[in-house]
């Protein structure tokens, strides 16, 4: 699995990785050790003593519980939408609608990270941000290495490897036309590079932040500015998420329409199960009205 995009909020939102995990038992197993599995998480990544962990806990499992009650009746709509869309077919408008109640499924998720986290990287000691300072900069001399011009026609065929491995766990085996598909739309992707950058200058504004010993309300406004509302970012990258949204959209429109009946159940059928388990992991099972 790839490192989390936004450590060491990440660790906050964790509980989001349930998603990537295949079959229903795994995702509801994840599901309901997520406490478990989010504090191993934070004490890897920040070197927590017990007090820190003890003195978190609790404020993680509120934002579990509240996850539970306010965001899975999200999460069980957009996935009965989804599998509505995947029995008739695709179509541009509904890749729009589904793009869209995405974002506030992502909105709404980051908020409740960026709550949560706050706390716990309020009360991180010195020793702690310079090892978190380090391990930026680490990241941030990979990145570099990995983003460098002359590595752009790597970057793209590992990221049409990237989605023809995700593919196929919706859909199964791919044709070579869908593969074909698959090359194309994603050569034509923007380069994403200038995230990478943008994320490093806000990871030091972080620390810079947590060095000057900031509140964990002046911590989260921070976070819900540079995840939730992007106040700050620039025209460019805004251009490249539209076109990285709208390259996606074709991506699925175009391979909707090669889909054999075997890869169309099969797809039916993960989404189907997603959204069940999404309502079964409710205490009071519902769908959230949303956008379309």
């Amino acid at each position: 699995m790839s490192k989390p995009p936004y450590s060491p909020l990440a660790l906050a939102a964790a509980l989001l990785l349930i998603l990537l995990l295949p079959g229903c038992s795994a995702m509801r197993l994840a599901y309901n050790t997520a406490d478990f599995f989010i504090e191993r998480y934070a004490d890897d990544y920040l070197g927590l003593h017990g007090g820190q962990m003890q003195q978190w806990t609790p404020t993680l499992e509120a934002a579990l519980a509240r996850h539970r009650e306010q965001e899975l009746p999200y999460l069980a709509a957009f996935f009965d939408r989804a599998q509505r869309d995947a029995r008739t077919g695709f179509t541009p408008a509904d890749m729009d609608c589904l793009m869209d109640d995405f974002e506030v499924i992502y909105r709404r998720h980051f908020r409740l990270a960026a709550e949560t986290a706050a706390p716990l990287l309020a009360e991180l000691d010195r020793g702690q941000i310079d090892a978190l300072e380090r391990t930026f900069r680490e990241e941030a001399r990979e990145d570099a290495e990995d983003n460098r011009p002359e590595n752009a026609s790597r970057r793209a065929h590992k990221r049409a490897k990237r989605y023809e491995e995700n593919l196929h766990w919706w859909i199964g085996d791919l044709t070579e036309r869908q593969r074909v598909i698959v090359r194309k739309v994603t050569a034509g992707m923007p380069d994403t590079a200038g995230w990478y950058r943008y994320r490093d200058a806000k990871r030091r504004e972080l620390i810079v932040l947590l060095r000057q010993g900031a509140s964990e309300q002046r911590i989260e406004r921070f976070l819900t500015d540079w995840l939730v509302d992007y106040e700050d970012v620039p025209a460019s990258l805004e251009r490249t998420q539209r076109e990285l949204r709208q390259s996606f959209s074709d991506l699925v429109v175009q391979l909707d329409k090669t889909l054999t009946e075997g890869q169309r159940r099969r797809l039916i059928d993960r989404l189907t199960r997603l959204r069940g388990d999404f309502m079964a992991l409710q205490h009071g099972a519902r769908m959230a009205p949303l956008g379309c």
